[in-house]
């Protein structure tokens, strides 16, 4: 077997499938802040070398041994509540009924729910034999496979929010103190334990030494050896409701609501960790799942909040540590100029990116750390972010020079670069209105901020700004330029027009009191949106015609790339139209509000509250994806023996775009054979290469093999 070749094909091979539409995939959404991503993990399971989120808007992530927590298919977009294992079966439970189950943790299946039900799912458990789900108005279902499901009485009509297995036994736990136990799954026992909701019930350590632990409001914690009565209460010390309990080497933790409290082991007292702990604390945030090993802590919560806890003996405290340092500021508005994406939110937070993918936090001057930037925008040569009490930070295009200092060998080498500050370094201009300022817009000479009390301001600079006449009080929250014209738009229905110099305006009746939150001039035309799903459009700025957007959400603004107008709105909203006229609503990974949408050579990219960045590459990218390195070696595995074999190890590094996906495929024959696909890949990680490590038998291996990558549209 010693004559066997292996040839790669590079770039010449590398074959692209170019799509001629826009669309906007739910299964190509990324999370570009926070990472790892933005959901609220509403549960957590941890399992050897694999570890399950679930969350809002039919989220599943799963991590595996490359540490990535990566996205899964689900193909819903319900509000997912609760997971569990059945052997290697993955269980998934949530929102209206919705049970799904997958044997690989990439795509899950809708299970059969016979009959089907309208209630939530809020926890999901299994044992070897029997899984258990359990929801609203003392829902219980109950499956030998995990794929299909059927009803069993649970009793009571009260709501179930957490169910729990170990050592035969079954719990489950709801509103009101209610406590049901079960050796079957399909009997169940009730006893309340007084009034409290109870949010989560887990079997935690194992054998004799396990225990059912619940949490619930107001810092209930129970205990009990075989799930009946008698309740042990554990006297936190807190007030806040309790989402999770985890268990590991050293003791016990409990989280919630602003709660992360500690119980070591053979002691009584707790102590909240954010509180109470000196140093490395956990931030302040609503945690939602917990799980613990040896000496270590992993916890989840709102938006994706993810903290890891550990300490080095048992001495000593725990020191926690967020797993990213992802902002969570709300970001009220976004624009993108001369290539660079600019963010802007709440605590003067101001975030840059040259990609979509990476974002960077830049520095605003101490003075103003606490102000609400309510709008951003500008020109290829300066920006501007404003905000409450009429704060007004400016960022303007220059080069400055950077002396970098690195080491070769011993040797000292020092460069001079220079890069472009636009973005990058931000000084806030003298204040020249208490008002707060909201709208931000410019063409190549002019710049216009709008805000409260009907205050419009112009300046040809950037610098000094003239207060303009405008014939209303209503806060003005959105301004844009267009062709030949000005338009402001605000509370109660007003709409504002002026001329190029935007110096004098006048009223544009709509006839609606809903207040227009943004307009923009996009795709040719004025879009006007904000409260109640209201959408106005006008090509000149004189005559408009309100359109029917199906909703009653705010709409809080709109975008256009290739023929495609975008509107984002409130609660995860996100519409589309190509005519402006009829308007469809489409998935985003994301119940959380967006406020902000700009797009640049075909991305999309949202933002909104509590630092949500979402993109999706709309308009395909189509260059190739190249094979950058191929390295080839032979091992011999258990030589000396007979059951002694040779293998090949091929490890590829391809490089391409992020967020492109595409086919690693093979053939032995150009003429005679198909290609075949050995993996399906995504170049996930921001500087577009990924490593692909091919193991295989040389036994029958072909005497030769052609490679090459095919771009999935």
């Amino acid at each position: 077997m010693s004559d066997i070749r292996v040839y790669s094909i590079l770039s010449a091979m590398c074959l692209s499938v170019i799509a001629t539409a826009v669309e906007v995939r739910p299964d190509r959404w990324r999370w570009s802040n926070p990472l790892p991503h933005g959901n609220n993990v509403m549960d957590m399971l941890v399992a050897g070398d694999v570890a399950v989120q679930v969350g809002d808007a039919g989220t599943v992530y799963v991590q595996g041994l490359d540490d990535r927590w990566a996205p899964a298919l689900t193909g819903v977009t319900n509000y997912l509540r609760g997971v569990a294992l059945m052997g290697d079966r993955f269980l998934v439970v949530g929102e209206n009924g919705c049970i799904l189950w997958s044997d690989d943790g990439n795509v899950f299946r809708a299970a059969q729910v016979v009959p089907a039900t309208a209630n939530w799912f809020e926890g999901v458990v299994a044992s070897t034999q029997r899984a258990v789900a359990v929801g609203d108005n003392g829902a219980s279902y109950t499956s030998t496979d995990g794929t299909s499901w059927a009803p069993s009485t649970s009793g009571t009509s009260e709501w179930l929010r957490g169910v729990a297995f170990g050592d035969g036994t079954f719990v489950a736990v709801g509103e009101n103190g209610t406590i049901l136990r079960s050796t079957t799954g399909t009997s169940w026992t009730k006893t309340t334990t007084g009034a409290a909701h109870l949010n989560r019930v887990r079997y935690l350590g194992t054998g004799g030494a396990g225990k059912f632990y619940i949490v619930g409001n107001g810092g209930v914690v129970l205990a009990s050896s075989t799930g009946a009565a008698p309740w042990t209460a554990l006297n936190t010390g807190s007030t806040n409701n309790l989402f999770d309990v985890a268990l590991n080497d050293t003791g016990l933790l409990v989280v919630g609501d602003q709660e992360v409290g500690f119980r070591a082991l053979g002691q009584t007292t707790w102590t909240n960790h954010i509180t109470g702990l000196p140093t490395n604390a956990p931030p302040a945030w609503t945690y939602l799942s917990a799980y613990g090993v040896s000496n270590s802590w992993l916890v989840a919560g709102r938006t994706g909040l993810l903290i890891e806890g550990s300490r080095t003996n048992d001495a000593s405290l725990y020191n926690w540590q967020t797993a990213s340092d992802s902002s969570h500021a709300w970001l009220w508005d976004v624009t993108i100029q001369r290539g660079i994406y600019v963010a802007a939110g709440d605590l003067a937070t101001i975030l840059t990116s040259l990609d979509g993918l990476l974002w960077a936090r830049e520095v605003v001057p101490l003075p103003i750390t606490n102000v609400v930037l309510l709008g951003v925008g500008g020109t290829t040569n300066l920006l501007l972010a404003a905000g409450n009490a009429g704060n007004v930070l400016i960022s303007r295009a220059g080069l400055t020079s950077l002396i970098v200092t690195n080491y070769v060998g011993t040797n000292i080498v020092i460069t001079n670069t220079s890069f472009d500050v636009l973005g990058l370094i931000w000084t806030n201009l003298p204040s020249f209105t208490t008002n707060t300022l909201q709208g931000v817009a410019a063409v190549s000479n002019l710049f216009v901020l709008s805000g409260d009390r009907g205050s419009i301001f112009t300046s040809p600079d950037g610098s000094n700004w003239t207060a303009r006449a405008t014939p209303t009080t209503n806060f003005l929250s959105g301004v844009a330029p267009g062709p030949g014209n000005w338009m402001a738009a605000g509370k109660n229905g007003t709409l504002l027009r002026s001329g190029p110099t935007a110096v004098s305006w006048g009223t544009v009746p709509l006839g609606t009191t809903n207040w227009l939150y943004r307009v923009r001039h996009v795709g040719g035309q004025f879009v006007v949106v904000g409260q109640n799903g209201a959408i106005h459009t006008s090509g000149d700025g004189t005559n408009w015609a309100a359109r029917a957007s199906g909703t009653t959400r705010w709409l809080n603004d709109v975008t256009f790339v290739d023929g495609t107008w975008f509107v984002v709105g409130t609660q995860g909203l996100l519409l589309s139209s190509s005519n402006l006229v009829n308007w469809a609503s489409l998935s985003v990974p994301s119940i959380k509000s967006l406020y902000g949408a700009t797009t640049y050579d075909g991305q999309l990219v949202l933002t909104g509250i509590e630092g949500i960045i979402l993109r999706n590459q709309i308009v395909p990218r189509t260059a190739p994806v190249d094979f950058l390195a191929y390295d080839y070696s032979v091992a011999t595995n258990s030589p000396g023996t007979i059951n002694a074999s040779v293998s090949a190890y091929e490890l590829f590094l391809f490089g391409g775009q992020p967020d492109q996906c595409f086919d690693f495929q093979s053939c032995t024959n150009l003429g005679t054979a198909g290609w075949n696909t050995n993996a399906a890949l995504e170049l996930f990680d921001p500087s577009g290469t990924i490593y692909l490590l091919r193991t295989r038998d040389l036994t029958n291996a072909p005497l030769r093999e052609l490679y090459r990558t095919r771009l999935v549209p």
